[in-house]
């Protein structure tokens, strides 16, 4: 990996502090991304559960979830921002139809923009680079 401007003088300053050896690395977007994607799926995934929950065993979760889910949204505005984070939640909870399709997103614009994966997902909220489709 190639060395930023200053980086063993940083490198050194936290060994100091800390007491131990210390890597640093400089790919923080990367980081950022994979993060982003795993909180994601794990989102669908205890979406997916909730509505389990209520099929199959007939346990209304909401009074117990519909908080946190709150709580989530209030974090995702606080990181992304308002637009973003009502896109990530669309993601979330209805980008997958009842015929289990996905559904495109409709932009102000009134385009529609399909989100295959968390990347789309993420590229579309981060740098907007998903062209729309007709």
């Amino acid at each position: 990996m190639e060395e930023f401007n200053g980086q063993r003088d940083v490198q050194k300053l936290f060994e100091i502090i800390l007491g131990t050896k210390v890597k640093i690395k400089d790919n923080i977007d990367e980081s950022e991304e994979k993060i982003f994607g795993v909180m994601i799926e794990k989102l669908i995934l205890s979406d997916t559960m909730e509505h389990k929950l209520m099929e199959e065993g007939g346990i209304d979760a909401h009074k117990l979830t519909d908080p946190l889910w709150t709580v989530i949204e209030n974090f995702l505005t606080m990181l992304y921002g308002h637009e973003s984070s009502t896109i990530i939640m669309w993601y979330i909870l209805d980008r997958i139809g009842p015929d289990n399709k996905v559904v495109p997103l409709q932009t102000n614009e009134g385009k529609k923009v399909v989100l295959n994966t968390p990347k789309d997902l993420w590229d579309y909220i981060k740098f907007k680079s998903i062209p729309p489709t007709n």
